[in-house]
């Protein structure tokens, strides 16, 4: 299933003739640092989408992962970094990796607690008021579902 979603994914960025940015592919030993450092395991496709892009700039969107820099990281679209921070401000709970941010407000992370029929962690939307309110809007069952729902989107626009 990720696999197949991954190859859309290529085939809509080949297609759409848009320039896209990487950071290039994360090691697996840079994977597992990550990982480490969050207190957490990544699902399959985000694992995928690392060892693919690292991270990915992509039509006006900025997906977070693995920047060139590696843990030494101290600004977006490293993944490591915008969680952090986000976990510090209570934008998201210790059980949430941050891997974008619309810069309207709401910002969507893989939420490691609840596992969609994918059998992944969802992809979850939260608004600023997180920190008070512990809202949360289920809004994909994977990660490779929401990086090729968002990428779609945005080449609609």
């Amino acid at each position: 299933m990720n696999d197949e979603l991954f190859l859309k994914i290529e085939t809509l960025i080949a297609d759409s003739g848009e320039t896209y940015y990487s950071s290039g592919p994360a090691s697996e030993d840079t994977i597992l640092a990550y990982e480490a450092s969050l207190g957490l395991s990544f699902c399959d496709s985000y694992k995928m989408f690392l060892r693919k892009y690292g991270t990915l700039m992509f039509n006006g969107l900025s997906f977070y992962g693995i920047s060139k820099q590696g843990l030494f990281a101290n600004s977006a679209p490293d993944v490591r970094y915008v969680t952090l921070e986000a976990r510090k401000l209570g934008d998201i709970d210790d059980k949430m990796i941050k891997i974008l941010s619309s810069g309207y407000g709401p910002s969507f992370s893989l939420d490691m607690s609840i596992i969609g029929s994918s059998g992944e962690a969802v992809v979850v939307e939260t608004d600023l008021s997180f920190k008070r309110e512990r809202n949360k809007n289920i809004i994909s069952n994977s990660f490779s579902e929401f990086l090729f729902q968002e990428i779609s989107a945005s080449l609609e626009e």
